[in-house]
């Protein structure tokens, strides 16, 4: 199994979290693909990047969260 480590030594880019300021005083993350395209983005701004950061990991959180309730659901006729 290759880790995220191996795609980037190999010319790929993970999927990652950018922290982003439009100023000092407003901070936002992003949700960014392989190919650089926004999956999603903060509806708010943060006034630190500290703030911003912790959104994002709470973010990546509850969506590992809906990743796994998903997964223990029966699904009829394949995986969609």
């Amino acid at each position: 199994m290759l880790d995220s480590r191996q795609h980037v030594l190999d010319g790929e880019k993970p999927v990652r979290f950018e922290i982003r300021a439009s100023n000092r005083s407003h901070w936002s993350w992003v949700l960014v693909n392989e190919t650089e395209e926004t999956v999603v983005e903060s509806r708010r701004g943060f006034p630190s990047q500290a703030q911003a950061t912790a959104a994002a990991m709470a973010f990546a959180q509850l969506v590992a969260r809906a990743g796994r309730n998903l997964a223990g659901v029966p699904r009829a006729g394949g995986f969609l």
